[in-house]
């Protein structure tokens, strides 16, 4: 994945959020995720590409085990001929 990402974007892990620093700064400062503003103000936020892959995955996962779980239970298929 790391190759493959560096490959596609011409950057390392590091450039790439050396990049991204701006953009942080900018929606912390937007003072919407108050939460995220004090993980960085603890040091406790470690922003490298492949951990800021992994959480945005879990959250995705999270989010369609949520959808899965309020749906209702399906109907059993009644098979032709029976």
């Amino acid at each position: 994945m790391r190759a493959q990402a560096e490959q596609d974007s011409g950057l390392t892990d590091e450039q790439w959020v050396d990049r991204q620093v701006t953009t942080f700064q900018h929606v912390i400062a937007s003072g919407g995720y108050s939460t995220m503003a004090a993980l960085i103000d603890e040091g406790d936020l470690d922003l490298d590409l492949e951990s800021v892959f992994e959480f945005g995955l879990r959250r995705l996962l999270d989010g369609y085990a949520a959808l899965i779980e309020q749906r209702p239970p399906a109907e059993p298929q009644l098979s032709p001929g029976s």
